[in-house]
């Protein structure tokens, strides 16, 4: 699955400046509650397909108080990848509705990796919401939102990129009725 794999490669690609620090030697001596170790540990754990220990770290996460600067943005990448666990139950019971709910509630704060989650949750032949056009717009929402890619970070753009191919893919299955449709959907979504 795309999304699965650019989910991955997301955290791959993350820097994160503490995160050398999670190694065993260093959790004695820092705070082991620090919200930036407890999305690195539950990295490494997705890394290792161990999903309800990813989950784990991150539900940590939600419940934790802002401290540190940084913090609200990795609470927001711990609610979308444990969102993510919950759409394909990795780890988690799987409840495909709750997970789209949750990732519209997202985009509502600004979320933008969330679009792209709905535009794959709206494609998905296993969602019984299944709506191409939707996932059309959701997807052409990242567009809307950022014409050029090259003005986005590094993991933004995977997100920008993979969009741009599943565009590609469903304007191919579209009508260009529907297709304005998407577009029309898109802009509502701004």
């Amino acid at each position: 699955m795309i999304a699965l794999t650019v989910i991955a490669s997301v955290f791959l690609c993350s820097p994160y400046s503490h995160a050398e620090k999670c190694d065993k030697k260093y959790l004695k001596e820092m705070e082991y509650t620090d919200i930036e170790c407890q999305f690195y540990m539950g990295t490494a754990a997705y890394r290792h397909e161990i999903y309800s220990v990813a989950a784990s770290h991150w539900k940590y996460i939600l419940e934790t108080p802002i401290k540190y600067a940084r913090d609200a943005e990795i609470k927001a990448m711990a609610l979308s990848t444990l969102t993510f666990l919950t759409y394909n139950g990795l780890g988690v019971e799987q409840d495909r509705a709750a997970a789209v709910d949750t990732w519209k509630q997202v985009v509502k704060k600004g979320g933008f990796e969330a679009r792209r989650h709905l535009g794959a949750a709206y494609s998905d032949d296993n969602f019984r919401y299944r709506d191409p056009v939707q996932a059309l717009g959701w997807y052409e929402s990242i567009f809307l939102l950022y014409p050029n890619h090259k003005d986005l970070s590094e993991s933004d753009q995977s997100i920008y990129l993979d969009a741009k191919r599943e565009v590609k893919r469903l304007k191919a299955l579209l009508s260009s009725e529907e297709q304005s449709k998407a577009l029309h959907f898109a802009k509502s979504t701004m």
